[in-house]
């Protein structure tokens, strides 16, 4: 049997929210459990909305195992009660350690080891460090001591991007003790250094951190790509405010890295200063920078900064400075303060309007009917305007339409047909195909089940065009070379940077698109980087059966038990489920719009949301619509 690496945080209570869903909506909490302690409300971070138990200083003749014990209870307190825990350490110490954002999350409790003492001092009335008579045998104090903390780690927070790494299954999992010094001072024991990182708990982490998106740009500069990381409560919103702008300056140093995405702050830009006051980030620039790219700078800066993900935000609107003299955007020529809305670029939510008019009050989705006519419809219920797009004839199973409605994909028993639309479709060199997804330049993604392998078609290579072979994808992994691994289910996500995929029919996990440098999307080599960061879960009781992009944050997958479907925010938030009294076939869905599902039968279902009541797609004299392998454009 083969060993795969598994993410237990985050990704872990996601799995069990879906292996758990009953009838109707079930959210599981992304937080820890209420702990019995003593707590109090924070109220020096950003949101002041999390509840910590209140840190507990030193006792009186502790030894050093306790001290360690209590520093870092104390440590994995935030907000104001920071100078708790430096009543741990020595007067020098007290004044070096700072912890930054960086912090080690253990799987479970670290160890706290026995003290190893060092040198002995001259007699005191201690015995073993602790303060008290003398012992009878006189016995000298030990003036040092060493305590190592020990614990399988499950992610390092680098505090110089705030990304969650995963350690890799093939290397180092980071798990070498880390040793704390201590010394007696007047028969107490104080920690003469300490990490600068928080040592924390699942739960700990939790309760400490939060998810906040940085936005990156794709390739192309045509979409902003987000980047969950986490951020500490404790921070100030003005420190917060200053660090995502440090971050948003630097190319992506994580999963995203390697010409997945990149940022469109020029090396000849310089972040003078980053300030927050009533709401508003004012963000001061030097250095030669083009009209186009203070546009995509500005863009960056307020999506990240306004904030998405799980994480609050103060921030409402910015202020651009630039050599001295405010930048007004396009359609703000009297006020250079833009919020969110004014952004020249932003995330790709995966809409088209393939097909729409300006009658046509939502974008289309298609199908098949039982004779292989391809069908396009748009609007819910009984109102929806039902096109025919082309005949197939009779044996195809699924269609995918490209995301600016030019090319049909079909697949018949295995066999894989691509054209376009209107047209006869030509059949492809191959056998086995399993799965069909487009990207935004019009390159086909396609699986292979239990071949292991991935192919693009690269159809939108030129007008008029098409390469003689497909290209075979390269998947690469940060937890060990992915070998063996049955490629279920692949959809690429809106800005064609990230792919959300299915591997051995149990696993969700999330990867980069990386093409080779010189020739960018739709030309030459390319691969997969999968991740461990920022998502993955593993459904080892029910499996997992298809996934579908809902937007640039959320992907939905249907798997059990029955047919339960699962939002997951992409960053690690919490998911939420709801299983149908319906066996739900397939699944596809973009943002505010109805969700469809093809049910058995022939059958197809829709919601406006997930745990809304679905209701059967039918004509205007109330019959059913039959139809298989509904799809929205991508």
């Amino acid at each position: 049997m083969r060993s795969r690496a598994r993410r237990p945080l985050l990704a872990l209570l996601a799995a069990v929210a879906a292996a758990l869903a009953v009838t109707g909506c079930v959210s599981m909490p992304s937080a820890g459990p209420v702990l019995s302690y003593p707590v109090t409300q924070e109220t020096g971070g950003q949101n002041g909305q999390n509840m910590q138990f209140i840190a507990q200083p030193p006792g009186d003749g502790w030894d050093p195992q306790q001290i360690v014990n209590g520093f870092l209870l104390a440590a994995a307190a935030f907000g104001n009660q920071s100078q708790v825990a430096k009543q741990y350490l020595t007067p020098s110490e007290s004044k070096t350690w700072n912890p930054s954002w960086s912090a080690y999350v253990y799987q479970t409790s670290p160890s706290v080891g026995n003290p190893v003492y060092q040198a002995a001092g001259p007699k005191q009335g201690a015995k073993n460090g602790k303060s008290g008579k003398a012992s009878k045998a006189g016995k000298q104090a030990p003036k040092a001591a060493t305590v190592a903390v020990n614990g399988k780690i499950q992610a390092i927070v680098s505090s110089d991007n705030g990304t969650y790494a995963v350690p890799s299954a093939s290397g180092s999992d980071g798990s070498s003790p880390l040793p704390f010094e201590l010394v007696n001072t007047g028969g107490q024991w104080r920690i003469s250094w300490a990490p600068q990182d928080l040592l924390l708990t699942p739960t700990q982490f939790a309760d400490d951190y939060e998810l906040r998106n940085l936005y990156f740009f794709d390739p192309n500069y045509h979409y902003l790509v987000p980047d969950p990381v986490y951020v500490p409560l404790q921070a100030s919103a003005s420190t917060l405010t200053t660090t995502l702008v440090g971050y948003l300056q630097k190319q992506p140093a994580d999963w995203l890295a390697f010409g997945a995405s990149q940022t469109a702050f020029p090396a000849s830009t310089k972040v003078v200063s980053a300030t927050l006051a009533d709401n508003v980030a004012t963000v001061t620039l030097t250095g030669k920078i083009s009209k186009v790219q203070l546009a995509q700078v500005a863009s960056q800066l307020l999506w990240t900064l306004v904030g998405s993900g799980q994480g609050s935000s103060q921030v409402e609107s910015l202020q651009l400075i630039v050599n001295g003299k405010p930048y007004y955007p396009a359609g703000t020529a009297a006020n250079p303060v833009q919020n969110k809305s004014q952004a020249s670029y932003g995330p790709a939510t995966g809409a088209s309007a393939a097909g729409a008019s300006a009658t046509t009050a939502s974008p289309p989705f298609y199908y098949l009917d039982s004779a292989g006519d391809v069908y396009s419809r748009a609007g819910v219920g009984a109102t929806g305007k039902q096109t025919l797009i082309t005949k197939l004839g009779a044996g195809y199973q699924q269609i995918a339409v490209s995301k600016d409605g030019k090319y049909l994909a079909a697949l018949s028993h295995g066999a894989l047909f691509i054209g376009p639309i209107g047209r006869p479709l030509v059949p492809e060199p191959g056998a086995g195909y399993a799965t069909l997804s487009w990207d935004p330049t019009d390159n086909l993604w396609t699986t292979t089940g239990s071949n292991d392998e991935i192919y693009v078609f690269r159809t939108g290579v030129s007008p008029g065009t098409r390469q003689a072979k497909p290209i075979l994808v390269t998947v690469t992994s940060d937890y060990g070379t992915p070998t063996g691994q049955l490629y279920n289910a692949l959809q690429i996500a809106p800005d064609g940077v990230r792919v959300a995929m299915i591997t051995d029919a149990d696993e969700l996990a999330f990867g980069a698109i990386d093409w080779s440098a010189a020739t960018g999307p739709g030309l030459g080599s390319v691969k997969i980087s999968l991740s461990l960061s920022p998502f993955y879960v593993s459904n080892l009781t029910s499996g997992f059966e298809a996934v579908t992009w809902y937007g640039p944050d959320n992907v939905i997958t249907l798997g059990g038990p029955g047919s339960t479907l699962t939002e997951y925010p992409v960053n690690g938030g919490t998911p939420t489920s709801q299983m149908l009294d319906q066996t739900v076939e397939s699944i596809t869905a973009i943002p505010d719009e109805a969700l469809i599902a093809g049910v058995y039968k022939g059958q197809m279902i829709e919601a406006l949301t997930l745990t809304g009541a679905w209701a059967s797609i039918v004509t205007g004299g109330g019959s059913p619509v039959k139809g298989i392998s509904p799809t929205y454009p991508g």
